[in-house]
């Protein structure tokens, strides 16, 4: 991919991030941040497609950047972090690559459809453990956090 390209990606994810928070009905105050965690998200995606030729890694790790991004914007702006996520990795949702896989399944194209939903599969199981990777590290943390507090008393 070359830095046009890459430009364009970037630029997309973050307009597409912005019309999902409208679409979503975010608050105005939210919108930006949906609007910059979509430009962080796909940055990370062109990075990890630069870096790597397996599906799973150039989508986990937009995935975890995604994730450690809404929950720290989460924490800013004492909101929940879902709206904030889904906002954020609306540009890594594989639309097209699902449409191919349903398409090929439907004309009887086996080989083309075991390529593509093996592909599918990947991307989505790279987004799944990257979101739940982080997801429950945090969880950890803030039970640890709650145990101290309760402990104390």
């Amino acid at each position: 991919m070359d830095w046009k390209q890459a430009l364009i990606t970037i630029v997309s994810g973050a307009i597409g991030s912005l019309g999902f928070s409208y679409v979503f009905q975010s608050p105005k105050r939210r919108t930006l941040i949906n609007t910059f965690g979509g430009f962080v998200v796909c940055a990370v995606y062109v990075f990890s497609d630069y870096f790597s030729d397996k599906e799973f890694l150039i989508f986990f790790f937009p995935a975890v950047a995604a994730t450690v991004y809404a929950e720290i914007m989460a924490r800013v702006i004492k909101a929940p972090a879902t709206p904030i996520l889904a906002c954020s990795i609306i540009a890594l949702v594989p639309g097209g690559r699902l449409y191919y896989t349903t398409y090929h399944f439907v004309m009887g194209q086996d080989e083309l459809f075991e390529v593509t939903v093996h592909q599918l599969l990947e991307i989505a199981l790279g987004l799944a453990v990257g979101i739940i990777c982080v997801t429950v590290i945090v969880h950890e943390i803030n039970r640890q956090k709650f145990k101290q507090i309760i402990d104390v008393e």
